[in-house]
């Protein structure tokens, strides 16, 4: 179980809405909340173009990774839930290009199709796993 001096607050409007945290720290660990391509009232961004989706997404989890004082480098795992697997594949070049650009290594990463995600639009959720120094 979590303990609120775990949480790291980012999003606070969203929190509450969602009930939920997106990020906890425990230990070296950062878990994160999945994150779709939304702004800071959760709608979509990119509505029908996966690569604008995967850039809004990991801008964001840079964000989040930030506030916990991360960056990409730090992230070990993913698991990626897509709506449109062809079109994620198609696109994965984006995800590599922005782990290339950070300097960081590609984390391990699990890949789930889903009938559909949470924010009707939204073809892919990441949610990922960081290691602090």
């Amino acid at each position: 179980m979590a303990k609120p001096e775990q949480i790291i607050s980012v999003y606070p409007s969203l929190e509450k809405r969602f009930d939920l945290s997106y990020a906890i720290k425990a230990g070296n660990q950062l878990f994160l909340s999945g994150l779709v391509s939304a702004d800071d009232d959760f709608k979509l961004v990119g509505a029908g173009d996966m690569e604008a989706q995967i850039r809004h997404i990991y801008q964001r989890l840079q964000f989040v990774l930030a506030k916990a004082g991360a960056n990409l480098r730090h992230v070990v795992a993913e698991t990626n839930y897509t709506t449109n697997s062809p079109e994620l594949t198609r696109c994965a070049w984006v995800r590599a290009e922005i782990y290339k650009t950070a300097g960081a290594a590609m984390p391990v990463a699990t890949g789930v199709h889903v009938p559909s995600l949470t924010l009707p639009g939204a073809m892919l959720e990441v949610h990922a796993t960081a290691v602090l120094d």
